[in-house]
């Protein structure tokens, strides 16, 4: 997808190339990059005098959310969630440069945020900078929500299945349950350093956001990030509970074999000692008497029949 340069003229917003972006700094515009090794980026960092420390960072990925200042600009960091399929989530890192007049977004591929503030802001309805950075951080924090949402349902699951006693295959459930606590964990270390982002946002730091009212855009878009941050929280610890649950669940069914085993060995130990006695190299052999051979037999099948009646009797079988 190649660059896009949107304008906002007088009473409409149009679309430039890229390398008329020098000549638009009277403008509020704003530079999509979904390529960081692009030529197009490579001119933007020329033609606005960007940091070579920011651009690396954006070039190289795989950054902590962060907002760093330079001498004209500032740098932040912040990613974006997405689920291409049900179970999958898929983070994409987004480099920010906020100049004024100007903002410069560079990411790999494509992320539904930026359709969506790209629709507003070409009807019209983000007139600054500001409003723009406030829509794009907002618009991906609301879209948290759906994606914690999610998990929360995967993780509510497979607690009712483990309390239900419906989870019969062990290796499958568990899998699960370590997957789900792994999702929670990444998202978690990519959300909560967010918060830090959006802190300096609230103070209003940055001097091209010094807005009247500007500040309390940004206090509300903290606001969900927190709220989103103690969900991730409470889902993990629910999911440590199921967890244990599950394991204890495993146990007691591990716990319920052994005793139908001891059991089971347990009759056969008490035939295995009369036959075992009878089998010895005695000089005069009882059996030869076919009235005590039938009467051990019917002895052992008492004995048989009534360990077992009193393990059945106990619970142990």
């Amino acid at each position: 997808m190649p660059a896009r340069l949107l304008v906002k003229e007088s009473t409409q917003t149009s679309e430039r190339p890229p390398e008329d972006l020098s000549e638009l700094r009277d403008r509020p515009c704003w530079l999509d990059i979904s390529d960081p090794q692009s030529k197009d980026f490579a001119l933007a960092a020329k033609e606005l005098n960007l940091h070579p420390l920011a651009v690396e960072d954006s070039q190289q990925r795989h950054e902590r959310p962060k907002i760093d200042q330079y001498d004209d600009h500032y740098f932040i960091v912040f990613y974006a969630l997405e689920e291409p399929s049900p179970g999958v989530v898929r983070e994409v890192e987004i480099s920010i440069f906020m100049l004024q007049n100007a903002i410069v977004t560079v990411h790999e591929g494509d992320f539904t945020a930026r359709a969506t503030v790209e629709k507003r802001f070409r009807e019209g309805k983000l007139q600054t900078t500001g409003l723009l950075l406030h829509a794009l951080l907002d618009t991906i924090v609301d879209q948290y929500f759906t994606i914690v949402d999610a998990l929360g349902d995967r993780v509510e699951l497979l607690e009712s299945m483990v309390v239900g006693g419906e989870t019969k295959d062990y290796d499958t459930s568990i899998r699960e349950l370590f997957e789900l606590k792994r999702d929670l964990v990444r998202i978690r270390h990519l959300i909560a350093p967010e918060r830090d982002v959006l802190s300096v946002l609230v103070r209003g730091d940055i001097r091209e956001l010094r807005e009247p009212g500007r500040r309390v855009y940004f206090q509300d878009v903290y606001d969900h990030i927190t709220r989103v941050t103690d969900e991730i929280d409470t889902f993990r610890e629910l999911t440590s509970n199921v967890i244990d649950a599950h394991l204890a669940s495993v146990s007691n069914r591990l716990n319920e074999v052994v005793k139908v085993l001891t059991s089971v060995a347990t009759v056969l130990l008490v035939l295995t000692v009369v036959t075992g006695f009878f089998g010895q190299n005695w000089k005069f052999i009882p059996y030869d008497s076919e009235p005590l051979f039938f009467a051990s037999l019917i002895f052992m099948v008492v004995v048989a029949v009534g360990t077992a009646y009193y393990f059945r009797h106990k619970g142990w079988l």
